[in-house]
């Protein structure tokens, strides 16, 4: 018998991105839209581009996928919006099975103003720095979504994750960095960690402004004995943390507001 589906007892003829309904297989990618396409677009869909190759999914042109981008933005007809592109695997669905093609599926809101600070919880749940799934911003987000819920509920506005070593990792989605003295840390490539786009962006400005810079494995020890941590991802662009498990920490100083306002003229913000 061919395979049939149904959605609330009633038959679907052909649904759409079985594969990614099915299994997660796809990758996203979110930005903020401030009346043009983001200055480093380019970046984020070369991302794109290597997350499904890892998954094995077709990946049309980046021409097309910027034109479909550009063409729901313009529909949307928003000043200020936060788009999210979604590139759906669809084929077969026997799960060991390799998509056969890829659909773009795009979402379309008002950018809501991010808090200039927020509060962390660490984890109780540790990633493995072997896993590369980390390394590509698939549509795997289940953990992310129960951890970041679980913030929440205990008062607290953000999750960060470490790895299995104790080192420090990301947030459920931001990339971390913290200063201590003139010298910027983040977590590396090598860690289970997403490279960011804004990420890339601070460190090469940190390298302009007179930082330096250091990524690699790093105790939760060392961001709590730091000047001031902040956090960073293509929609909030850069965001202060006021405390880590219920102890606050530093104020802004005013190094950190020349990192802030730095990132936005890149950023055109």
């Amino acid at each position: 018998m061919e395979e049939i589906f149904f959605l609330d007892g009633k038959r679907i003829e052909t649904p759409p991105a079985l594969r990614a309904l099915f299994y997660g297989e796809g990758v996203f990618e979110s930005f903020r839209w401030k009346g043009r396409a983001p200055v480093f677009l380019s970046m984020h869909l070369e991302r794109m581009r290597r997350g499904a190759r890892f998954l094995g999914i077709p990946f049309p042109s980046e021409s097309a996928v910027r034109l479909h981008i550009e063409k729901s933005a313009a529909k949307a007809k928003g000043e200020d919006l936060h788009l999210k592109a979604c590139l759906l695997g669809d084929g077969d669905t026997v799960f060991y099975s390799r998509p056969q093609i890829a659909s773009l599926f795009v979402s379309v809101k008002h950018r809501v103003q991010p808090p200039k600070s927020v509060s962390v919880c660490v984890c109780g749940q540790r990633r493995s720095a072997k896993n590369r799934l980390f390394s590509h911003k698939t549509l795997n987000y289940l953990e992310n979504v129960l951890a970041k819920r679980q913030a929440l509920e205990n008062g607290f506005e953000e999750v960060l994750f470490l790895d299995t070593d104790g080192n420090v990792a990301e947030t459920s989605c931001h990339n971390v960095f913290w200063v201590k003295e003139k010298k910027l840390f983040t977590p590396s490539s090598e860690c289970p960690v997403l490279p960011g786009v804004t990420r890339e962006i601070i460190l090469r400005l940190a390298a302009r402004i007179g930082y330096e810079t250091a990524s690699g494995s790093f105790s939760i020890e060392e961001l709590l004995s730091s000047d001031y941590v902040f956090l960073t991802n293509a929609v909030a662009g850069i965001v202060y943390v006021s405390g880590v498990d219920g102890d606050a920490l530093s104020p802004p100083p005013g190094g950190y507001e020349i990192l802030r306002k730095s990132l936005f003229f890149e950023l055109g913000w």
